[in-house]
């Protein structure tokens, strides 16, 4: 068992050189190799992984870096990562990351491989769109989960009905960074600003340290992302 981490938003073409940078990092301090620095289009919501003693051991590296005020400042709610049942209908090359480079038809044994490396389903979630039918731009969220959004009451109801009732999780209330690093595999969200501080921390101590330094240049990235869920 281990740790995976996933970016709140998938990165789109404004947002290539931040999915770029991290990419070059990761490729050359040996954490992805040279067939996943061409293919990061499948890196839909950008993840990164570590196993359950390096997790606890960058944990107590964020905890010495990164400002207490931080780490114990409440959340007033703090969403799980929407089960992939909720976003069912977010299937196809529509959904994919835009600006980033195409796959070719001589590349998808490769591909393939690096979609099993970095954990990527078929389902390429966007949360910044309607969960019910799809339409950019959702202004509406579910009172409950705070994260799933919709276009419509229309389409809240409909959704409601058909799933997301069953796997709807109530965001958790006055949460800290602090707890949700200590707390396990949740899939809870941290923050953009949280991402922000654990990057900042890390950047002191990741020149001379390879752990520190994979996850430094993680944060920074998804700091950009809406944050990131920890699963």
């Amino acid at each position: 068992m281990g740790f995976e981490l996933h970016s709140f938003d998938a990165p789109g073409a404004h947002q290539e050189s931040i999915v770029r940078k991290y990419m070059r990092a990761m490729f050359q301090s040996g954490d992805l190799d040279s067939s996943g620095f061409s293919f990061f289009a499948f890196a839909a919501n950008l993840p990164t992984n570590c196993n359950n003693s390096q997790w606890a051991e960058l944990v107590r590296k964020i905890e010495r870096c990164v400002d207490a005020d931080i780490l114990d400042a409440p959340v007033e709610h703090r969403c799980f990562k929407p089960n992939e049942q909720d976003y069912s209908l977010f299937k196809g090359e529509q959904f994919r990351p835009k600006g980033m480079p195409a796959m070719g038809p001589d590349t998808a044994a490769q591909a393939e491989s690096v979609r099993k490396i970095m954990c990527i389903g078929d389902i390429t979630p966007d949360y910044n769109r309607c969960a019910a039918c799809t339409k950019p731009n959702a202004t509406s969220r579910c009172g409950k989960c705070k994260v799933v959004k919709y276009c419509s009451r229309d389409c809240q109801a409909k959704h409601w009905k058909s799933g997301h009732k069953k796997c709807c999780q109530k965001a958790v209330e006055n949460c800290t960074l602090r707890s949700v690093l200590n707390g396990g595999n949740d899939w809870l969200h941290i923050t953009a600003n949280e991402c922000e501080a654990i990057a900042k921390g890390l950047r002191s101590i990741q020149q001379s340290d390879p752990l520190a330094r994979k996850f430094f240049h993680y944060f920074d990235a998804v700091s950009n992302l809406g944050g990131c869920f920890v699963g």
